[in-house]
């Protein structure tokens, strides 16, 4: 037998080349999404400390942005984070950053038809990102477990009410999570419960109908049901149970 080596054909050279191409391309991909991680949580991270180095850290914040409308934070988790409203561009903070640069994971905003302030709508509903790597709403999917929900019930929510002489005028507010459902966008001829057409409702009726559909699709009950006079908060996010998949959480606000 000899003991020299056939060498390659010219098709095995070319899955050779093919692979390392591909796998070049795979280490380039992953170098920028690390990159893009680390630089979108730093920017992140800066802001957020200057929320909360004082009191006024909000007003701070509003100086540097005014699509704030409000802060965000559960505690032990890593939802910490700007809520921004741009009415006419609805979806501009899905892929921006707080200073509006672009960014795959976007800032948490407030629905377009959601109105904090004097004649407040009854339900705000506030979406984010659920990204892989664990920031935006991520840690909302943990409510999935009614355990977690009970360690982790109250979600601080800072809003800006209203301007006067420039200045905002923050009002701090505490929401207990009453139910956490699996959901999805459903098609639009359907006449299945789509808890995200229900984010600028202001009557009686419409409150009644978003808190039955709630209730009867929530993960695990509670003991509570919101009554018309609440002010609600919904906190939605994208989930992998299903095609087009959302999870979402709904509050009381703690009078």
């Amino acid at each position: 037998m000899s003991g020299k080596r056939k060498p390659l054909g010219i098709g095995r050279w070319l899955i050779l080349i093919i692979c390392a191409i591909v796998f070049c391309g795979c280490l380039a991909y992953l170098g920028m999404w690390l990159k893009d991680n680390i630089s979108e949580q730093k920017d992140f991270r800066e802001v957020s400390e200057k929320m909360h180095e004082k009191d006024t850290g909000l007003e701070d914040i509003y100086a540097m942005n005014k699509d704030v409308i409000g802060w965000i934070t559960i505690e032990d988790t890593r939802i910490d984070y700007p809520v921004m409203q741009s009415v006419d561009d609805p979806e501009y903070y899905l892929h921006r950053d707080f200073d509006r640069a672009y960014s795959e994971s976007g800032t948490p905003f407030l629905d377009a038809k959601s109105r904090v302030g004097r004649e407040p709508t009854w339900n705000w509903f506030i979406y984010a990102h659920n990204m892989k790597y664990g920031s935006m709403f991520h840690d909302l999917l943990e409510y999935d477990s009614q355990e977690f929900r009970d360690s982790h019930s109250i979600v601080e929510l800072q809003i800006i009410s209203e301007v006067r002489n420039g200045k905002p005028v923050i009002e701090k507010s505490e929401f207990e999570v009453f139910a956490a459902v699996r959901s999805k966008i459903r098609d639009k001829n359907s006449k299945a419960f789509k808890y995200y057409e229900y984010a600028g409702f202001d009557d009686q009726k419409s409150f009644n109908r978003f808190i039955k559909g709630v209730k009867k699709e929530a993960l695990y009950d509670t003991g509570i049901t919101p009554e018309f006079g609440d002010q609600l908060i919904t906190l939605s996010t994208c989930a992998y149970h299903t095609d087009n998949g959302r999870f979402y959480v709904v509050g009381r606000k703690i009078q």
